[in-house]
């Protein structure tokens, strides 16, 4: 006589969703030392202890585990920009000046997210997963774009130079999140400079890149008669 087959216990959604953010946060280790081709989703599996078709329960690639990091991470960054947004008293001018803060200290409290959400390409995938489906691009920039263009309307901004304008303040805090993070690890840029002389504290850094933005800003600002 054959013995009845063990059913496995039925996982809880709490317990669903506990699994599902240690892969993810196992994910973004991997994908930040590993880039998104160094290594499958079969390595990830092994870490956390789990089979590989257990974990395409969750995720069916490594593309699909990199737009669902992706997508928490924005869920969190558009909840806190738009509480700016909403709570914000005053020009637009100043709305884009929160924003460009907002996106430093975002990027200097977990850097390793921020690369996952600004640096890191999508892995490859020869098929379009359930999350991909779903899946609309999130636009930072747009949020800059946005700004600049309500400026215009406001009659705060001069439109002549608005798309340089842009451009540069976008350049300006996206390159200036990656210097931060470097000086908070040796306080010095160490390539190609060498020497006390650049010497350089990160929050000393993140003060001179604000007041550099704020007077690109200004330099567009309508005057007033």
């Amino acid at each position: 006589m054959s013995k009845p087959n063990k059913k496995t216990r039925a996982r809880s959604p709490e317990k669903k969703a506990e699994q599902f953010d240690r892969i993810l946060e196992m994910g973004r280790e991997m994908f930040i030392k590993y880039g998104t081709h160094g290594f499958s989703t079969r390595i990830l599996a092994q870490k956390l202890g789990m089979t590989q078709p257990n974990l395409y329960n969750y995720v069916s690639s490594k593309r699909e585990l990199w737009i669902a990091i992706r997508t928490k991470y924005y869920n969190e960054f558009y909840k806190d920009i738009r509480k700016i947004i909403r709570e914000h008293k005053g020009t637009i001018i100043e709305l884009l000046y929160k924003f460009a803060e907002f996106y430093l200290e975002f990027a200097a409290a977990d850097y390793k997210r921020f690369q996952i959400m600004f640096v890191l390409s999508a892995p490859p995938s020869k098929k379009i997963g359930p999350l991909e489906k779903e899946y609309n691009p999130f636009l930072t920039t747009k949020f800059v774009l946005d700004f600049v263009q309500r400026a215009i309307d406001a009659k705060e901004l001069v439109p002549d130079g608005s798309l340089e304008l842009f451009y540069s303040i976008y350049s300006l805090i996206y390159g200036a999140a990656k210097v931060e993070a470097d000086l908070k690890l040796r306080d010095k840029i160490t390539e190609p400079m060498t020497g006390e002389f650049y010497s350089l504290s990160s929050e000393e850094f993140r003060k001179f890149i604000l007041k550099e933005l704020r007077d690109r800003i200004e330099r567009n600002r309508v005057q007033q008669n």
